[in-house]
């Protein structure tokens, strides 16, 4: 089993490297956590991020540490930037088979809950872009194995990691790290019939936790109070019950509409055999219950949050990995037969949408690529269809990862030729480049906040705010007035003259959205430049 183990990891790992660095970073949150690690490295000041220059304390470092690991071993760079989330995902399929060995003491569950947990989208989707997520389920999986460690072994080693382990999650995101973890805590003694034990080892756990947690908020709050409130206010509270600032809020049915696409196929056929059996499972008090209600607490939770984005529900589906894996024992031949059919139609419509892209212009490419891409879909279905035994689990769990190996294929194929649809401005800066070469002073990029400019241009980036709440940038805690040379508010007179100074200045570039353009009073300033072209959603002036 160890070595079917292994085999798969290997698999993933590779399949998720093909490709990893070739398509451009997307805005705006992979772009953000990328330039905020550049930034990190160029400075050398890693207690204090900054994007384009300005300080940015939205959340915890340990992310930006990660990817600023990844630019010292592979350079500055997309691959740099995402290396380390493949280890994370590798590492989370390896936590998820550990969690499910302890928890059922059987490998074979255990290994199907690693194979189900590897073909959830959420997670690939997780672990191909860069954000703070990915890391947070790691270390959310990692305290959870170490505490039932703990409980199966009663080694203090175990406890005392468990809380290491739970201070890293607060250091990647935040308070929102420890509740994964507590809600499993919880509901594993509930239905154990544990109570709540408290021990001087316990004690000492949460002294470590808290000073791992704290370590950075203190650095950064000794040297400037004003961070406490905005962090606790503005980011915890705010984030919490008030995300219309943020423009995330989102209705309480905003992940019941979304996660049966995160979890396909796999949630349906949980949620399906769980409801048909659950006043059954539901006496036995056994771990499907622990996992079940783990996940169904976590849905609750985030769901009453006001910010809601697609990964935030990410955490609850390694519990229904394991779900899934306990349930596959009580799965009919005909449930069976249905499930194992409802991979060859994903397979199918992979299928048809790699053909019809062949003949569709607006979609760009690689005709050798998408041709292999093709075979390889179809020498699956093939091989399973004639070759494997028929309506088998282990026919079913490889048919998963066959999937998802291809849509990771496919995802990289059509990113890197295709940066608008996947909100790139990779290609731009290349042209910006082109045109413009070493003689680049400065970009200036009108209401619009946009990191990976700076990411990809050896130049100033410039951002002139106006309406878009993304360009209103946290401004208290500069010590001097120089972010205003990077920083433009064109509704106050000071910023207004600023940029008609600014924009008559030599080697520089102009950029705006197609859709929201420099207010007509003030186009007139744009006649300086002598070049003009469109690109994607973006007009360049020059």
């Amino acid at each position: 089993m160890r070595l079917k183990l292994v085999k798969l990891l290997f698999l993933i790992f590779v399949v998720f490297n093909i490709g990893l660095g070739s398509y451009g970073l997307a805005e705006t949150s992979e772009a953000r956590y990328a330039e905020i690690s550049r930034e990190m490295v160029t400075s050398g000041d890693y207690f204090h991020p900054t994007l384009l220059n300005i300080k940015h304390y939205h959340k915890p470092p340990l992310t930006y540490y990660i990817t600023s690991l990844g630019y010292k071993i592979f350079g500055i760079n997309e691959y740099g930037a995402r290396f380390f989330l493949g280890i994370a995902l590798i590492l989370q399929i390896l936590l998820v088979y550990k969690i499910a060995e302890l928890l059922l003491n059987d490998k074979q569950k255990a290994y199907s809950a690693a194979l189900i947990y590897s073909t959830f989208p959420v997670v690939l989707i997780a672990a191909r872009n860069l954000t703070t997520d990915a890391y947070l389920v790691t270390f959310v999986l990692w305290s959870i194995h170490l505490w039932v460690k703990f409980k199966k072994q009663n080694k203090k080693l175990f406890l005392y990691g468990f809380f290491i382990a739970m201070g890293l999650a607060f250091l990647n995101k935040g308070p929102v790290g420890f509740i994964p973890a507590l809600i499993f805590i919880v509901c594993y003694k509930y239905f154990n019939k544990e109570k709540v034990n408290f021990s001087i080892n316990i004690f000492l756990g949460i002294i470590l936790m808290l000073g791992i947690s704290a370590s950075w908020f203190i650095e950064i709050i000794v040297k400037d109070d004003k961070v406490w409130n905005y962090l606790i206010h503005e980011q915890i509270v705010n984030r919490a019950t008030n995300a219309d600032q943020f423009h995330r809020t989102q209705p309480f049915w905003y992940y019941l509409a979304l996660a049966p696409a995160l979890g396909l196929p796999w949630l349906i056929f949980i949620i399906s055999m769980f409801t048909k059996n659950v006043k059954k499972d539901w006496k036995n008090k056994d771990v499907l219950n622990v996992v079940i209600l783990s996940s169904g607490y976590l849905f609750i939770l985030f769901s009453l949050f006001s910010s809601k984005l697609i990964l935030y529900i990410l955490p609850m589906f390694p519990f229904l990995a394991i779900a899934g894996a306990i349930l596959l024992e009580k799965v009919t031949e005909v449930q069976l037969k249905w499930f194992t059919g409802s991979y060859y139609l994903l397979y199918a419509i992979l299928f048809v949408a790699l053909l019809v892209i062949t003949f569709v212009p607006v979609i760009q490419m690689n005709l050798l690529i998408n041709i292999g891409l093709l075979l390889l879909t179809l020498g699956i279905v093939i091989f399973y269809w004639k070759f494997c035994k028929q309506n088998s689990i282990s026919n079913l769990l490889q048919l998963g990862i066959g999937f998802i190996c291809v849509l990771m294929l496919f995802h990289t194929a059509i990113a890197s030729k295709n940066p608008e649809s996947m909100n790139s401005i990779k290609e731009i800066a290349g042209f910006i480049k082109q045109e413009k070469g070493n003689k680049l002073s400065s970009l200036l990029v009108y209401d619009y906040l946009l990191p990976s400019a700076s990411f990809y241009l050896n130049a100033e980036i410039i951002t002139i705010s106006n309406t878009n709440y993304n360009t209103f940038r946290e401004t208290q805690f500069e010590d001097n007035l120089n972010y205003k040379e990077n920083l433009f508010n064109i509704k106050t007179a000071e910023g207004l003259q600023r940029i008609k100074n600014r924009i008559l200045e030599e080697d520089q570039v102009y950029m705006e959205l197609k859709k929201n353009p420099l207010p007509d009073s003030l186009s007139y300033l744009l006649t300086h430049f002598t070049h003009k072209v469109e690109k994607d959603k973006w007009v360049l002036y020059y």
